[in-house]
């Protein structure tokens, strides 16, 4: 069964009706939502583009990755965002709100990168846009790598309890092109996803669309999205997740909302190019591609980063 970790808006005890493989989703209506297994509540500030995604019928963890632009989750679609909370790691207190202009899904997302754009009103102009991983982001990505997985989702690996704060923990990468035995999607095999986590450590329900940070050289690079958790995992979270690639997705996410994404270049330029640079140089790394009433808000956060 896949696992997806949106989460629906309710609060108590999270069901999932996630599309994910055995690891993510969006929390059912009656289901609750809570933060990263196995990890702590992230200090303010730490991860400024990682924000809350809100609609009638649940709750993600989405990406800033342009002003106007945030990226989460193919199934949280499902949720029909309609704002977006950013400044804050509780998204019921304070925060910067925005509505949401549109929301397209990755076609046929369920087969394919299990990705949403969420296009706003306003452009949040207070922080920066993480630059995405593109292909040369990856040429060294291997197993054992350590990674952050941020987000909104549940803490508990039961995948019950209730939260609205940003989580973050630190993850190993157990599958980098996502060819072993965990619930990848085939047809963007390999390299299409990647498998982090497990042993406790892992994202949940609510989570879904939520950023993999990547520690370079260049600084922290998000090369992820969280999508769903893996097969046969003993608990609904904990025992590791699937996650999009970002250097797979990023020209169809230019494509789709017209706007210029920030991309690690591999220089670290920030993909300024350096006087006498050669044009490959410069291209080297473009992408190919509270209460009672809170827990109900909670609930409905989306469910397919867990199960399905």
């Amino acid at each position: 069964m896949l696992r997806y970790l949106a989460s629906l808006l309710a609060v108590s005890a999270i069901a999932s009706a996630d599309p994910r493989p055995s690891t993510g989703g969006v929390v059912p209506q009656g289901g609750e939502s809570s933060s990263v297994v196995g990890g702590t509540t992230a200090p303010l500030g730490k991860w400024p583009d990682a924000v809350a995604v809100l609609g009638p019928n649940g709750s993600c963890t989405g990406t800033l990755v342009a002003p106007d632009v945030v990226v989460t989750a193919g199934h949280c679609s499902e949720i029909h965002p309609s704002q977006v909370i950013a400044n804050t790691i509780d998204f019921t207190q304070g925060g910067e709100h925005v509505g949401v202009k549109s929301t397209t899904a990755y076609p046929d997302w369920q087969h394919s990168y299990d990705i949403s754009v969420v296009v706003l009103d306003q452009p949040i102009t207070n922080i920066t846009p993480r630059q995405l991983g593109t292909s040369c982001t990856f040429d060294h990505f291997a197993r054992a790598m350590d990674v952050h997985l941020v987000g909104f989702g549940l803490t508990a690996a039961d995948g019950t309890g209730d939260n609205t704060h940003l989580n973050e923990a630190m993850a190993p990468v157990v599958d980098p092109t996502c060819m072993g035995p965990y619930g990848c999607n085939k047809a963007i095999a390999p390299g299409g996803e990647f498998v982090a986590g497990g042993d406790g450590t892992d994202s949940c329900f609510g989570d879904s669309g939520g950023p993999v940070y990547l520690d370079t050289p260049r600084g922290v690079i998000a090369i992820g999205a969280v999508s769903r958790g893996v097969n046969a995992s003993s608990t609904p979270c904990g025992g590791g997740g699937i996650y999009v690639r970002t250097d797979k997705v990023i020209d169809w996410i230019e494509q789709t909302t017209g706007r210029e994404i920030a991309k690690d270049d591999c220089t670290g330029l920030g993909g300024v190019e350096p006087a006498n640079a050669s044009s490959d140089l410069a291209s080297g790394c473009s992408s190919s591609r509270g209460g009672a009433g809170l827990g109900v808000l909670v609930g409905l956060l989306a469910l397919r980063r867990r199960r399905n």
